[in-house]
């Protein structure tokens, strides 16, 4: 079973309320936040004044894809902000063990991000404690960016390796239909929903989101 987790970024910023509310009558799993600090990436997002009004809106669970250097700082002001998830990047930190110990102390899902360039071995003894996985499919920090065909191959090395763990497979970037559906093809069971597949201008997001699910129905994606 796949999800589409809706990227909060890529939505009007003015008509986060609206958007917000639209995407929980559609039935998704949870909203994707990334959160920029400036340094771990060049851009800034969702700071923790946004992610309080969002959380005040949201009755759905919280995502929060931390971008940022310090990913320890960040872990208790976010879960007292109501963060269900909270996904820190490997290369963000030298203890990745302590950060997922830390989160789960204070509430929270351990989830982990990899770049383009890390390798999903590196995860080995780390996945009991990851409740996801996103791998980044574009160099984090712009969205807009063209899907990397290597990340199909870390997707099936990743799913080889959790076997029986409960651990899920997120892509993030550059996943129009049929990268989607390859995606989860090879094990991929979230792909967050951005420019390339959700937000579309031109459509309303209830017309897009049902047009984009019934197009992975229709390639045989259940």
């Amino acid at each position: 079973m796949y999800h589409i987790s809706p990227s909060l970024l890529c939505a009007d910023q003015m008509e986060l309320k609206q958007t917000i509310a639209e995407v929980e009558k559609l039935g998704v799993d949870w909203l994707h936040i990334d959160v920029m600090d400036g340094n771990f990436v060049p851009n800034f997002a969702f700071g923790t004044d946004c992610i309080r009004a969002i959380r005040k809106e949201a009755k759905d669970p919280l995502y929060a894809h931390m971008m940022c250097t310090r990913p320890m700082e960040f872990i208790k002001p976010f879960a007292e902000l109501g963060v269900d998830y909270y996904c820190f990047h490997y290369e963000a930190t030298v203890n990745p063990f302590r950060v997922c110990q830390e989160i789960e102390k204070n509430g929270m899902k351990a989830a982990i991000a990899l770049n383009p360039s890390t390798p999903v071995e590196l995860l080995e003894d780390l996945l009991p404690d990851l409740s996801c996985v996103t791998l980044m499919s574009i160099e984090p920090g712009f969205s807009g960016q063209k899907f990397l065909q290597h990340t199909y191959k870390k997707i099936r090395k990743l799913r080889e390796m959790a076997g029986d763990r409960l651990v899920r497979i997120e892509i993030d970037g550059g996943a129009d239909i049929p990268i989607s559906m390859k995606c989860i093809e090879n094990g991929a069971d979230v792909i967050v929903g951005g420019y390339f597949n959700l937000f579309d201008s031109a459509y309303s997001l209830p017309d897009k989101y049902r047009a984009y699910r019934l197009a992975l129905e229709n390639g045989g994606i259940k």
